[in-house]
């Protein structure tokens, strides 16, 4: 029997071989290790960040120890090294599904044995790594987390932070774009539903100046009805005007590109702030001024669910684009063809859920006042129509 000899790459293939397989070997070691270099330090680790308050946190304390400390804090150097953890923490699969105390907890852990470090140091450290994510969270949502508001929030919201994506109304992948810990999403919801539900508003739409003028067109089929008929239709004409009136005031008048004050883009972080400062102060509002308080209140939850409507209607055609059904059909055509094919085939609309819209009421202003202008401009804005009771 012949036997073969070895080639000339034979030798590297077996070491090769053998690197991958101590390579292997080593990582299994090191996982089986991990959990007990943690609780080593566990206690001691937790005592300290337990002893953080939300006066160090933000630097609101006098103390002039503190101040010294935040001096080294925001450091640009020791930026550096908060940064390097944030990455660590969004990279490992350890902490896919952690919130970002207990990831820090046994990063911090794993810092200690791995270079001795002295607690102060790592005092500092995660007191660096709290601000950071606090001062993101404040540019984006404009307020500021508290320390109790951080700890919880999960490492995959955190490690959005570090790959920024751009919001874009209308979008699917809007959520994708926005960080916020979970009691920030609490209280946006609470509010979301408070508007909807309109308590202490009217029941339909009026005008405080009495009802508008109807077109001689619509008058007239409606003069041959029975007079309960033509009442009740003739009222939900007036309603129809009205509200279209209402729309085009805030989506043509009010967002107009040359009409909004520049002032206004950076005002509100996200469009439940600006619903809020609509609530609040209707009057320096054009398209609330002169209603009543009952009407206000009324045409706010409507305009809410609107925006809703808008952004779950142009996310399920940005959907579809993407499918390979619709994706050729798609080619050249406009919004309204796009959703007029939906339509015809029955493409059912994106539940509306919790996620939905909150995506689409933590939308910053400026990047929805942008889109609906250049939809207008490209004549491509549709207004869906009221969901049926």
């Amino acid at each position: 029997m012949a036997i073969s000899k070895p080639g000339p790459d034979d030798g590297d293939r077996i070491d090769t071989a053998t690197d991958e397989s101590l390579s292997s070997t080593m990582e299994f070691i090191a996982a089986a290790r991990r959990p007990l270099l943690i609780q080593r330090h566990r206690a001691h680790v937790e005592e300290m960040e337990g002893s953080l308050s939300d006066a160090m946190v933000a630097g609101t304390h006098d103390n002039e120890r503190l101040q010294a400390m935040l001096k080294v804090i925001d450091s640009e150097s020791e930026q550096d090294r908060v940064r390097k953890t944030l990455r660590t923490l969004s990279e490992d699969a350890n902490y896919k599904e952690a919130n970002l105390r207990d990831a820090l907890i046994e990063e911090l852990c794993l810092l200690r044995e791995g270079g001795s470090v002295e607690l102060a140091t790592l005092q500092m450290h995660v007191m660096g790594l709290y601000r950071l994510v606090r001062a993101h969270f404040l540019e984006r949502l404009g307020e500021a987390p508290s320390l109790a508001e951080l700890r919880p929030t999960p490492v995959a919201m955190v490690a959005r932070l570090l790959v920024p994506v751009p919001p874009e109304f209308g979008s699917p992948r809007l959520g994708a774009s926005q960080t916020y810990t979970p009691a920030f999403a609490d209280r946006s919801m609470a509010t979301v539903k408070r508007l909807r539900k309109g308590v202490a508003g009217d029941q339909h739409w009026q005008e405080s100046t009495g009802d508008p003028v109807l077109p001689r067109e619509l008058e007239e089929p409606l003069e041959g009805l029975p007079d309960a008929e033509r009442k009740a239709a003739r009222a939900l004409l007036v309603r129809d005007r009205i509200r279209s009136k209402f729309y085009r005031d805030v989506f043509l008048v009010y967002l107009d590109v040359n009409e909004l004050d520049p002032k206004e883009y950076d005002a509100y972080p996200t469009l439940i702030r600006w619903l809020e400062s609509v609530e609040a102060t209707p009057h320096l509002y054009t398209f609330m001024q002169g209603q009543s308080t009952a009407q206000k209140i009324y045409r706010l939850s409507q305009l809410q669910q609107k925006l809703i409507q808008i952004h779950e209607m142009y996310a399920r055609v940005a959907l579809a684009s993407d499918h390979p059904t619709y994706r050729d059909q798609f080619v050249g055509k406009g919004f309204r063809e796009r959703l007029a094919i939906l339509a015809k085939s029955h493409f059912p609309p994106l539940p509306l859920t919790q996620e939905l819209a909150l995506s689409a009421m933590l939308c910053p202003f400026k990047a929805f006042a942008e889109w609906v202008q250049k939809r207008l401009d490209e004549k491509e804005f549709v207004l869906p129509p009221d969901p049926k009771k």
